[in-house]
C-alpha cells in the first residue's frame, strides 16, 4: 500500500514537472517568435540577452516597493486639455521637423542619419512590444486623405510609381543593423519594418538612455521601452488597438522625438522613481511628458533642449485638435498649469465651442 502511494506521488510529480516544462517552453517560444524573430537582433547571444532582460522586467516584485502612487503635477494633464499635445506640435512647427508618413519616408530619414537605430537590449533598457502591430505587406506610399478617417484598407500605390522613394529603402534593405533583407520576402519585410520602428532621433535616444541608466542603478532592472518612432501609416493601424495613438496632422511619434516607457510591471516605488526622474527633466525644459492610463509614460524630447514659447503653443492648439472658439477676437491662451486631477475626455468634438480659460 505504501509503495502504491509513493508511486502515485512520483507519477504526479513527474506529470506536473512535464506539464510545467512544456508550458514554459511554449511560452518562451511564443515570446521569442513574437518579439525577437523579427527584431533588430543579429545573433543568438543578443536574443538570449533580450530574453533574460524581459524576464527581469516581468519578474514578480512580491511585496517589494509597496506604498502610495505619487504622480507629480508635471506628469498630469493640463487644465487646457489640448495644451500637452499643442506643446509637441509647437516644437514641430518651431523647427519645421519632418514627420514621416510611411516606411519609405522613415527609410530616407534613417539613410540621412537623422534617425538612428536603437539596440534591442542593453544593460539599462530593453525593447518589448516595439512594432508589434507591423505586418508583412509590401512597402507602399501613404497619403492621408482628410475625408477618410482610416486608410489602412486602401490599395497601395503600385511599386513602379515609387522608384525614387524606393531607392533609400532598397539601400537600407541591403545592409541594416548588420543584416540584409529581401523586399520580395514577406518575413524579411516584417523583419525590416520592425527594425525601422526600433529607431529614434539622437536627441530622444540620449534622454531615454539617461532615464534608463538611473532606473537600472536604482532597481537593477532594465527599463521597459514599448514604442519609438511610428510613421503615420503605422500610427493609423495602431489606432485600431490603442486609442491614445493620435491621428492629427503631425503625430509626435512620427517625428522620432517621442518614446513610451511601459510601467505595467513596475512596483509603486519603481513608478514613483521614474516619474520623479521625468518630472526633473521636464522642469529643466528638456521634455514634455504625461502618464497615460494605458500603462505608458509618453515622453517627447525637445530638439535643442528648450521648451517652445507659450505663444507658439497657444497658436498650435487648433492643429492639436482643440475646438475652434466662437469669438473672433479672444485673448491668447495663458500657460496652462497641470491640474490636480485629469479631466475626463470629451465625448465628441463640437463644431464650435467656446473654450473656457481658467486663471490662477
Amino acid at each position: 500500500m505504501g509503495r502504491r502511494i509513493v508511486l502515485v506521488f512520483v507519477v504526479i510529480a513527474l506529470t506536473c514537472g512535464a506539464v510545467w516544462a512544456v508550458f514554459h517552453f511554449k511560452a518562451k517560444r511564443r515570446l521569442e517568435q513574437s518579439q525577437t524573430s523579427s527584431s533588430n537582433m543579429t545573433n543568438s547571444l543578443d536574443a538570449e540577452a533580450w530574453y533574460r532582460a524581459v524576464e527581469r522586467v516581468k519578474a514578480d516584485r512580491g511585496g517589494e516597493g509597496a506604498g502610495a502612487l505619487e504622480i507629480p503635477p508635471e506628469l498630469k494633464h493640463y487644465e487646457e486639455r489640448y495644451w500637452f499635445l499643442a506643446t509637441q506640435v509647437a516644437e514641430i512647427e518651431k523647427h519645421n521637423i519632418h514627420t514621416c508618413q510611411d516606411y519609405l519616408d522613415l527609410a530616407t530619414l534613417i539613410e540621412r542619419g537623422e534617425i538612428v537605430p536603437v539596440a534591442s537590449v542593453t544593460d539599462t533598457y530593453v525593447l518589448l512590444g516595439v512594432g508589434q502591430r507591423a505586418d508583412d505587406s509590401e512597402f507602399s506610399r501613404y497619403e492621408e486623405d482628410k475625408s477618410q478617417p482610416d486608410q489602412s484598407d486602401q490599395p497601395p500605390v503600385p511599386r513602379e510609381d515609387l522608384s525614387r522613394e524606393y531607392e533609400a529603402l532598397q539601400t537600407l534593405a541591403k545592409n541594416f543593423n548588420g543584416r540584409s533583407f529581401n523586399l520580395d520576402n514577406p518575413a524579411d519585410r516584417l523583419a525590416l519594418k520592425m527594425n525601422m520602428l526600433s529607431c529614434l532621433r539622437p536627441q530622444a535616444l540620449k534622454i531615454m538612455e539617461e532615464v534608463a541608466a538611473a532606473y537600472q542603478r536604482q532597481f537593477d532592472r532594465p527599463l521597459h521601452i514599448s514604442s519609438l518612432v511610428r510613421p503615420e501609416q503605422y500610427q493609423r493601424t495602431l489606432r485600431r488597438f490603442n486609442r491614445n495613438a493620435v491621428t492629427i496632422d503631425s503625430p509626435p511619434h512620427s517625428t522620432g522625438l517621442a518614446f513610451d516607457i511601459d510601467y505595467r510591471y513596475m512596483s509603486v516605488a519603481e513608478q514613483n522613481f521614474v516619474m520623479s526622474e521625468l518630472a526633473r527633466i521636464k522642469q529643466q525644459g528638456r521634455i514634455e511628458v504625461i502618464r497615460e492610463r494605458n500603462a505608458n509614460f509618453h515622453v517627447f524630447v525637445f530638439l535643442n533642449g528648450s521648451r517652445p514659447g507659450d505663444d507658439l503653443v497657444a497658436a498650435s492648439l487648433e492643429k492639436a485638435g482643440a475646438p475652434v472658439e466662437e469669438e473672433a477676437h479672444h485673448k491668447s491662451a495663458e500657460p496652462a498649469k497641470p491640474a490636480k486631477k485629469a479631466k475626463s475626455k470629451a465625448k465628441s468634438k463640437p463644431k464650435k465651442v467656446r473654450r473656457q480659460r481658467r486663471r490662477r
